[in-house]
């Protein structure tokens, strides 16, 4: 799975919060953030900078993960546990949380992609707000706010996000069904854009995040239409 995604691991010991950053970087995430203490990861978690939280059930002072999950509850933020205990009590305390997962140590790198990729699907805040995609045999989630344009290629489709361009094999007609209509127009057989990022509109184009994107004769009317309402 590839996200432009900002993950916070919690994790108190050193060598094992290196090892889950390692494998998030190898998942093709960006670099998380690392929070050994309870009072580190509550900072990261109030910063409004986290978008999904990978949390030790149980840190150095007893079971500060869910401490720490309920504040992430609180802020909107999706998480899973990592942990090492799978008694029923623990198991108990952790799902009254709602966590997306929870994986048990010692895991691989597949199971940890697992439970961040079904977390993220699963979260009610989130499941309107990511679109899914795949890369070979993985999935990528994409934040929808991300999308500025997508753009159809013989058989594959090109997205532009804010900060990169991913490449699926899928039709443009069957990708727009899974986005928000009143967000996403198609303009040109081969192009539909997120009204979100338009900068200026023409009567034959549109510009799109400093991109000029043609509008067809037979998209024109139904573009200006849904444009102005």
């Amino acid at each position: 799975m590839r996200y432009d995604l900002s993950i916070l691991i919690v994790e108190d010991e050193s060598l094992i919060a290196e090892m889950i950053r390692v494998m998030i970087m190898d998942m093709n995430y960006p670099s998380p953030k690392v929070a050994l203490t309870k009072e580190a990861a509550i900072g990261f978690l109030e910063s409004g900078k986290v978008d999904f939280a990978i949390l030790d059930l149980n840190l150095r002072e007893g079971m500060e993960g869910i401490v720490l999950a309920e504040i992430a509850n609180q802020k909107g933020i999706p998480f899973m546990f990592l942990t090492s205990y799978s008694d029923q009590k623990t198991l108990q305390q952790a799902k009254e949380t709602k966590p997306g997962a929870y994986v048990i140590k010692p895991f691989s790198e597949e199971e940890l992609m697992a439970g961040i990729e079904m977390s993220i699907m699963h979260s009610k805040d989130n499941k309107d707000e990511v679109v899914s995609i795949k890369d070979g045999h993985r999935s990528i989630l994409i934040k929808m706010d991300d999308i500025q344009l997508i753009k159809a290629e013989n058989i594959y489709i090109e997205i532009f996000t804010v900060n990169k361009k991913y490449l699926t094999r899928m039709s443009l007609t069957s990708f727009l069904e899974q986005l928000p209509s009143k967000y996403f127009i198609r303009v040109h057989r081969s192009f539909a854009v997120n009204r979100k990022h338009i900068e200026s509109i023409t009567k034959s184009s549109i510009i799109v995040s400093g991109q000029r994107i043609p509008v067809s004769r037979s998209y024109r009317d139904e573009v200006h239409l849904r444009l102005n309402t």
